[in-house]
């Protein structure tokens, strides 16, 4: 039972200490990058900040306390960014309440935050940050009000975005990709908030409007995500026909519109947009039945130019982001960025970047920190060189006449070709069975690539590997990499791998046996493939010697230890255990025993010490040999042929060679009882 007890409270302690393991992005340093920022979205309970532990930093300046965060890192692919924490709701399984999200930087073990903003409702919180350098690395920080933990849903989207969109057609925002945006906050109808009057939409509340000209032939779907999922999302699709002789959005021309009051319906729905799997081409206000927020997509025509209005119809201000998918494309300027390389590696190296553009006004360059120029606004060719390594992005911003943009950018990264490493081995010789250690300087920013016998390969500057066959022996080469620069390879060359020697060893006389002090022991050496030993004969002595004698004084129970060594240093041991010498005669035999099942003398033992041959025989007072043995542990227990014998008189001979290879003899009698 006590037993029970104790493995229950051992595995129950276990169980507890593997719960309460904080999560693997408990701080910044250890945070989960996520890879994809261009409209990334978790499954709901994705993540949880449980067992969490506060970072130590300062809270976030929207934030009223620390908490218990949790860190995720990001690239910017845009200058914009926003990240919506979804916590708990009746529409989800996840458990946070009250999150909270900054964002940061963090370089040379300085954490900076970047402000921008952060609004939250019903466990859901949206935080926005402008004015990012594409390429940069940023870090996400989440946590929650009153230390609160659970899990949540993560979505975070890194975009260029466009132009503020106006709440009238006359001021809508050019779109010329079909990247996706957030617009966190819309507020007000504008002049005319009847300019899709005649359509599911009768008037308008809070409005943005965006109108875009077909590149080519092609189907066009989307997708209008509030930032707070109790907002009533409308809106209309207009197609304005050919863009140089475009007409005014109205109830003739609009092809889409959607005016649902999905959040008040059931089943509830706030998400709303055009996609390929939908046949209706309107979906009216309330809650008519089979609508769901979604109509037929669109198939746009070349040339065309199309109009889109976006109403909060909740008159919350509340944002939204919109995504595009299908085929179809937009019209706008074209650019990418070419690049070329003088002295690649070298200190005189310089990057040459130029632009192939089309259908715009104007260029704007960025050619990231460290440039000898700065900006620049034409094609190009401009020739760069820069002051400083590490990563840099080229950042190159394509503006149509009609103020809509397309943002290039080209990350690489800037280094001098890096030193010949210098191999380092923990030995000179290699023992099978041994580990192998070889390691280099660390460089800032680099890779680093080994290779070796028997397909050997590895990327760290340190690296270990156990040695198990003969074949690993032979040349092992390393490069280091920084950038696209090249270190010229070093070489370190392992000789052939030692065997290793097998330590083993007999006594004379042999262990276990009954020894009392003083008592010589002669250590039969049976080690293999050795060149020298070391022994330990546990009482504090020590020989060199292939086959020593050691002569025990004292009693005790000691444990003897052979190290057998190679010329190359490899080594084995053995080890023996429980060489046990007792004080006291030679022969101690009872003269009667009791082998009645008693538990009490119901065995004759034979105490005997220091002889290296034994032999021990019972007679009974015929003659008859009713016991015998060679082991020098065995005891009689009153039977012959697996009966009981009668008491009475039995005699006994002992016959031994001593460890001082004398002959010994002892003879007596010894009386059985019941």
């Amino acid at each position: 039972m006590l037993l029970r007890l104790l493995l229950f409270l051992f595995f129950g302690l276990f169980i507890v200490k593997v719960l309460a393991q904080a999560p693997a992005n408990d701080d910044v340093k250890t945070a989960i990058p996520i890879k994809n920022t261009t409209v990334y979205c978790s499954n709901d309970a994705a993540f949880n900040n449980v067992n969490a532990t506060p970072s130590g930093y300062r809270k976030g300046n929207f934030w009223n306390s620390e908490g218990k965060d949790i860190w995720f890192s990001f690239t910017a692919v845009g200058t914009d960014i926003t990240a919506t924490v979804t916590g708990q709701s009746a529409l989800n399984s996840n458990t946070l309440v009250n999150p909270l999200v900054a964002f940061y930087t963090y370089k040379d073990n300085l954490l900076v935050e970047q402000i921008g903003s952060m609004t939250s409702e019903n466990n859901i919180t949206t935080a926005y940050k402008g004015g990012l350098l594409i390429g940069e690395t940023y870090y996400l920080r989440i946590s929650a009000e009153n230390d609160a933990t659970g899990s949540f849903k993560l979505c975070v989207n890194s975009y260029n975005p466009p132009n503020k969109p106006g709440q009238d057609f006359s001021s809508a925002s050019p779109l010329c990709s079909k990247d996706s945006f957030t617009e966190l906050k819309i507020a007000g109808a504008g002049m005319n908030n009847r300019e899709a009057a005649g359509t599911c939409l009768s008037t308008e509340s809070n409005s943005a409007w965006y109108t875009w000209i077909a590149a080519n032939n092609g189907t066009l779907g989307f997708t209008i995500t509030p930032t707070a999922v109790t907002d009533d999302i409308d809106w209309v699709l207009f197609d304005l026909g050919p863009s140089a002789s475009a007409a005014a959005p109205s109830s003739v021309n609009a092809i889409r519109c959607a005016a649902g009051s999905g959040v008040d319906c059931n089943p509830r729905y706030y998400i709303t947009g055009a996609n390929s799997t939908s046949v209706d081409l309107t979906e009216r206000g309330g809650c008519s039945p089979n609508q769901d927020g979604f109509v037929k997509a669109v198939d746009m025509i070349e040339g065309h130019q199309y109009a889109l209005l976006i109403d909060n119809f909740s008159n919350r201000n509340n944002g939204f982001t919109l995504a595009f998918d299908g085929n179809g494309e937009f019209a706008g300027p074209k650019s990418a960025i070419d690049v070329k390389t003088e002295d690649a590696c070298l200190s005189t190296q310089k990057f040459i970047f130029s632009a192939t553009a089309s259908n715009y006004s104007s260029l704007k360059w960025s050619f990231g920190e460290g440039a000898s120029i700065t900006n620049a606004s034409t094609v190009g060719p401009f020739e760069i060189t820069y002051n400083t390594p590490g990563t840099k992005t080229v950042v190159l911003e394509t503006i149509s006449v009609k103020g809509c943009r397309v943002v290039n950018s080209y990350t690489f990264y800037v280094a001098l070709k890096p030193e010949k490493p210098i191999i380092s081995a923990n030995r000179s010789n290699f023992c099978l069975g041994g580990t192998m250690e070889l390691s280099i300087a660390e460089v800032k920013d680099a890779t680093y690539q080994w290779t070796g016998p028997a397909n050997f390969s590895d990327s760290t500057a340190r690296i270990s590997v156990p040695i198990r066959n003969f074949d690993q022996a032979g040349d092992y080469t390393v490069t280091v990499k920084v950038g696209d620069c090249y270190s010229e390879a070093a070489i370190i060359n392992i000789p052939a791998i030692v065997k290793n020697p097998v330590a083993n060893f007999n006594t004379d006389p042999i262990v276990p046996g009954k020894f009392a002090a003083p008592v010589p022991i002669t250590f039969l050496n049976r080690s293999r493939d050795a060149d020298y030993f070391e022994w330990n004969f546990g009482d504090n002595e020590t020989s060199t010697d292939y086959q020593p004698t050691h002569v025990y004084q004292k009693k005790g129970n000691y444990t003897v230890t052979l190290n057998a060594f190679t010329n190359n240093g490899c080594v084995d041991i053995f080890r023996l255990d429980n060489l046990v010498v007792l004080d006291g005669g030679m022969l101690q035999i009872p003269n009667s025993f009791s082998p009645n099942g008693d538990g009490i003398n119901d065995l004759l033992n034979v105490n005997v010490s220091n002889l290296k041959r034994y032999s021990f025989k019972i007679f009974n007072r015929y003659g008859d040999q009713v016991f015998f043995t060679t082991n020098i542990f065995d005891s009689w227990d009153g039977t012959w042929r697996n009966k009981p014998v009668p008491v009475g008189a039995y005699y006994y001979v002992l016959n031994g060679t001593d460890v001082f290879n004398k002959e010994v003899r002892f003879t007596g009698s010894i009386t059985l009882i019941r």
